[in-house]
Parts: structure tokens; C-alpha cells; sequence
């Protein structure tokens, strides 16, 4: 009976290594892979639900109406925030703005309500240094300029 148990859980373990499924030795860039899809299969089955009018789902994260003064709109102010799927219009990537990040951007850097992210986290990122760097070149070139202005 013991050895019969053990058979159907070795049986059982091969055929998710086979299929590929959670109980199978993965890769850290495949699981990764799955957790984005299936952020991404969350985001879009929330898309449909309205965050002014309708009741919050599981898992939104709560609006402070407080935090929310800075906009002047005549329409109503989100109750809560849920994972937004996005594309970004850079490199067509699709990724989930999470709910967490937009409560972040609409109350703490009083982000306008009416926006949305656009590009994807690495899009922004290279799009950021890219400035930095310009801003960089930027002022050693003014630096330059005063030190030859002053000599």
C-alpha cells in the first residue's frame, strides 16, 4: 500500500515536469514569465469594473479622498485602484501598472487623475537616464563655458 502511495505521487511529479506546471522545476526568468502572465490575466479581468461607480473587488487598494484634493474635475473621484494592464507606447511591451504604484502617483507626487502610465517600468528607465545623462553633458558644458568666461 505504502509502495503503491509512493508510485502514484513519483507518477505524479513527472507528469508536472512534463507539463510544465507549478509543481516542476523552473527557471527563475520562467517563473517570472508566469507571474507577469498572470498579472497580466488579473489586470485584465478587473479592466471592466469602474472605480468611481463601482464597489472595490478583491484586492483593489483604497482611494484617500483627502490625498485627492489637488484635482479639480467636476467628475468623480476614484474609490479605489486596481492593476491596470498597459502597453507601452515605446516598445509595444504589455505590462500591469500596479495598484500600489497608481495610489503612489495620484496621491504622494499628486500625480493628475486624468493620466495614465504610458511606458513600461524599463522604458522609463532608460528614457530617465537617457535625461540624466543629457542634463550631465549639459552642465559640463556650461561649467566649461564659466571657467573659460572667468580665466
Amino acid at each position: 500500500m505504502v509502495v503503491r502511495r509512493l508510485r502514484a505521487g513519483a507518477t505524479r511529479l513527472l507528469q508536472h515536469a512534463k507539463a510544465g506546471t507549478p509543481g516542476s522545476m523552473t527557471s527563475k526568468r520562467t517563473k517570472g514569465q508566469r507571474l507577469k502572465a498572470s498579472a497580466l490575466e488579473r489586470a485584465r479581468a478587473v479592466a471592466s469594473v469602474d472605480p468611481r461607480r463601482d464597489p472595490p473587488p478583491a484586492g483593489a487598494v483604497l482611494a484617500d479622498h483627502a490625498a485627492l484634493a489637488h484635482n479639480n474635475t467636476y467628475d468623480l473621484l476614484p474609490k479605489f485602484y486596481v492593476d491596470r494592464a498597459i502597453v507601452c507606447r515605446q516598445c509595444g511591451t504589455a505590462e500591469v501598472w500596479p495598484a500600489d504604484r497608481q495610489k503612489w502617483w495620484y496621491e504622494v507626487a499628486k500625480g493628475n487623475i486624468n493620466t495614465h502610465a504610458v511606458l513600461c517600468r524599463s522604458c522609463r528607465e532608460s528614457r530617465k537616464s537617457q535625461k540624466t545623462e543629457a542634463r550631465r553633458i549639459h552642465l559640463e558644458g556650461v561649467a566649461k563655458k564659466r571657467r573659460k568666461h572667468v580665466s
